[in-house]
């Protein structure tokens, strides 16, 4: 007899299958031309999404595909097994962007963006993070919106927003009412051609070319009091919505990129040779690919428990950012592992694994640092401060 269960699960083995063979033949051979031309890959961001890649936890009123967050997560781990800075779209095009604007917006800005962002045909960015914020992001956030009439006029920076200077609308947070400091801060949807809105790339040649990050400049940029999300003063709530979406993608990229890891390094384990034998057969690094397949198959569980509880209904914070810190660290060790096992080649151009290791350690800061998950989970094992305090249905009621 065929359950529920098992047809969930054969589902499942065909789109890791699709995703698969997408970043084999159409991402894997093209990155060195991408990487050496340094031009955004829209091309791939619109196929990707035709594909549905991005559509997963959305409805096919919207263009989506209804599979759920468990097809989310096979498709971000897919994409960063593929190449890393590609996943970057499946917390841009498939979860803080959209999911942020169908969960707070109103049914006019959910029909205007959200098809198209996860069509592929429109691309989005999260312009939350601010020079001086860090892990403080909104507490220290100077950016400004002040009400004129029907509209805001917002005037400030933002720092470190992965595809500001491609994008095509983004998810702006600034403080309506500073006096009250992160209950004073709201969020809004901007279109990028918005006069006073700019960008400048900020230059980081470890993280590559296909996943920019950017300065934003926001000078008296106006824009309609509609396109507030959720209420004045709300935009802490929306905030904190938004990155509980994005650990679950980043968690499942971690993972991807571990596997990466891993396969690269049995590849290498079985032909390099070394005092007449293969490497493989050395017990330290037999030690190492163990250590990676075990942490590896242990994080895909963490994030496949996180991805079942979201289509559940509710958004399990805890979960999510147990499953966030656990896949960050077992990246960045299987990354430093697959640099060892390498040696002099993990250097090379002609090879990922440098890519591995910058993106391993910069996973371990986007959505919440390494270090202030640590302190969530500590305080809500402690008992001091239930991480899932705040729980919310994790599907969006979109309004169409």
């Amino acid at each position: 007899m065929v359950t529920a269960t098992d047809t969930a699960g054969e589902a499942a083995k065909e789109l890791r299958a699709l995703v698969r063979e997408f970043g084999v033949k159409e991402i894997r051979p093209r990155v060195r031309e991408l990487e050496e031309a340094g031009e955004f890959p829209h091309d791939l961001y619109r196929q990707m999404g035709e594909l549905g890649f991005f559509g997963c936890c959305f409805p096919e009123q919207v263009g989506g595909t209804d599979a759920g967050y468990q097809a989310l997560a096979v498709v971000a781990e897919e994409l960063a097994w593929a190449y890393p800075p590609l996943s970057a779209a499946m917390n841009l095009q498939a979860a803080t962007v959209p999911l942020t604007i169908a969960n707070w917006g109103s049914a006019e800005l959910v029909q205007e963006y959200v098809p198209g962002l996860i069509a592929g045909r429109l691309l989005g960015c999260n312009a939350m993070t601010e020079p001086d914020g860090g892990s403080d992001l909104l507490g220290a956030m100077r950016t400004r919106a002040v009400r004129d009439g029907d509209d805001y006029v917002i005037t400030g920076s933002k720092m470190w927003i992965t595809n500001a200077n491609v994008a095509d609308v983004a998810v702006v947070y600034a403080k309506t009412d500073p006096e009250l400091g992160h209950r004073g801060v709201s969020a809004f949807v901007v279109p990028t051609d918005a006069p006073g809105f700019s960008t400048s790339r900020v230059p980081c040649r470890v993280l590559g070319k296909l996943m920019p990050t950017n300065e934003v400049i926001l000078n008296e940029v106006r824009v309609p009091a509609a396109n507030l999300l959720g209420e004045e003063g709300e935009g802490f709530k929306v905030a904190m919505s938004a990155m509980d979406y994005g650990r679950l993608s980043v968690a499942a990229r971690s993972v991807g990129l571990a596997q990466a890891c891993l396969d690269a390094s049995v590849e290498y384990a079985n032909q390099r040779e070394a005092f007449g034998q293969r490497i493989g057969s050395f017990q330290m690094v037999k030690k190492q690919i163990a250590d990676m397949a075990c942490e590896v198959s242990a994080a895909r569980a963490l994030v496949q428990d996180a991805a079942v509880r979201y289509d559940g209904g509710i958004i399990p914070t805890r979960e999510s950012s147990i499953a966030k810190y656990y896949a960050g660290e077992v990246c960045n060790r299987a990354a430093q592992a697959t640099a060892e096992i390498f040696g002099g080649y993990a250097f090379s151009d002609e090879l990922p694994i440098s890519t591995y290791l910058n993106y391993a350690k910069l996973w371990q800061t986007g959505e919440g640092s390494a270090n202030i998950q640590a302190v969530l989970i500590a305080d809500d094992a402690l008992g001091w401060k239930s991480m899932d305090r705040h729980r919310r249905p994790s599907k969006p009621e979109v309004r169409a």
